[in-house]
């Protein structure tokens, strides 16, 4: 239908409840036409479209009301005649038809066919399916995730919901989401989820949510009218990830402040979130738990497949309660000493004995530093053997070392405690947590007692 009206020298629109009396800048905007799906692609695919009042009188053509048009429609004058669709961002034409019905709910999918240039069978009775058949038809041909910029609705069901949009109505506000320039992704739909590849737009950031600023993730999508932004995401384990539904679409129309990329080659979004939050508590059941601490700032924590920003907790890599963690856990932090800063890594792994934790300073092992923090390691992190043979020096370290600040020496020790009831985002898990101790005395940790994270 679309290429039929495509082809047309002219189409002809009869507005059959537009009244020739009244004023048309009045009576205009309620027609019904405005609001039918079907006839979206009538206005948009059509070069020359001739408009009628009720008594077949002409009240113009598409260019002659090419504003009145815009103004009622949401669509700019340069899509309706310039700009080609194909180089419109996804998310600008689903907030064209968010507000436009069908009889039929499938229609609501399969009235956009054309206008993305996708074929799917049509198959009534299968309801909304269908909108989510037509958003997984759009991700085959195009790699453009603002499909992706949608405002989630919060509701009583649950703090997660899919990345597909439940209807083009949840587009209502991305009119003015364009698509990044650059090819930098690339994503499908699989049994897993929605998977994302190539080089990822996910960084941590800082998030008015819940009346607070939270450290949470960012997938970002594309750029608004002055800032880019995206939607906020909860990892649920290693790689995997679903949608906070309680937080709108962030860094559109407010900058947002951006405090760490998550450099990872795959990541996982679900789409089926009714297994998630099972999920999230199973993986951090054993975890290992980073609290903030008034002295010791953590600075960076790898391998980032395992750690969450949000909970401050390692991961554990599989749910089974029995799997240890196969790799070094790297943790540095920058600890002010006097009238200086010390740069401190700690490693902690569970070879044979586990957990075993080592502790030393940038400056007494440069070396040893910089392998710890290789970019190769940084996404799946460096086994303890390997480790081993790269850095056999490390092998005698222990949980506690000697630092010079302001002229005497400090020593400072690691240590780790079980099973803390630590409160996350999917509920209390049973985990250990890292304690710091100055000279034998215990630093004092922002969780207690101002932060309730930590029980």
């Amino acid at each position: 239908m679309y290429q039929w009206y495509q082809k047309a020298s002219n189409c002809y629109v009869f507005l059959t409840d537009l009244p020739a009396q009244r004023p048309l800048a009045d009576v205009l905007p309620h027609c019904r036409w405005f609001t039918r799906g079907w006839t979206l692609q009538e206005l948009l695919a059509p070069p020359n479209v001739e408009f009628f009042n009720q008594d077949w009188g002409s009240i113009g053509s598409k260019r002659s009301l090419r504003y009145a048009l815009s103004d009622i429609t949401g669509i700019s004058t340069e899509h309706l005649f310039e700009e080609p669709l194909p180089f419109t961002s996804v998310a600008t034409k689903m907030s064209w038809a968010a507000g436009r019905q069908t009889k039929r709910i499938e229609d609501k999918a399969y009235s956009m066919l054309g206008i993305f240039d996708v074929n799917m069978p049509l198959i009534y009775g299968e309801g909304m399916k269908a909108f989510r058949r037509l958003q997984e038809e759009i991700i085959k041909r195009n790699n453009d995730l603002t499909i992706l910029a949608w405002d989630a609705i919060p509701g009583p069901e649950g703090q997660l919901t899919s990345p597909l949009a439940p209807s083009p109505a949840a587009f209502a506000k991305s009119s003015s989401i364009t698509k990044f320039a650059d090819d930098f992704a690339e994503f499908t739909v699989t049994n897993k989820g929605l998977v994302i590849s190539g080089d990822i737009p996910l960084r941590t950031a800082s998030i008015p949510a819940f009346g607070r600023m939270e450290s949470l993730y960012l997938l970002c999508l594309g750029h608004g009218e002055s800032h880019p932004g995206g939607i906020v995401l909860r990892k649920i384990g290693p790689k995997l990830f679903c949608r906070c539904k309680d937080i709108p679409l962030a860094g559109f129309c407010y900058k947002v402040h951006e405090t760490h990329m998550y450099d990872v080659s795959e990541t996982y979004i679900l789409i089926d979130t009714a297994p998630a939050m099972s999920a999230a508590l199973a993986y951090r059941t054993r975890g290992i738990h980073v609290p903030f601490d008034s002295s010791f700032k953590l600075r960076y924590a790898y391998p980032e497949t395992l750690w969450d920003e949000t909970d401050r907790m390692f991961l554990r890599p599989k749910r089974y309660n029995w799997v240890e963690f196969p790799m070094v856990l790297v943790m540095i932090f920058k600890v002010a000493l006097e009238q200086r800063t010390v740069v401190l890594a700690v490693l902690c792994h569970h070879l044979n004995t586990g957990p075993v934790l080592k502790i030393f300073s940038q400056d007494q092992y440069p070396q040893e530093f910089d392998i710890i923090i290789q970019a190769r390691y940084r996404e799946d992190g460096i086994h303890v053997q390997e480790l081993d043979l790269q850095a056999r020096s490390i092998r005698a370290m222990t949980n506690t070392t000697r630092v010079e600040a302001g002229g005497q020496y400090h020593q400072i020790s690691v240590s780790l405690r079980p099973d803390f009831l630590v409160e996350t985002f999917a509920g209390m898990a049973s985990a250990s947590t890292l304690a710091f101790f100055v000279d034998g005395q215990e630093t004092r940790r922002e969780s207690e007692p101002e932060d309730p994270r930590v029980r």
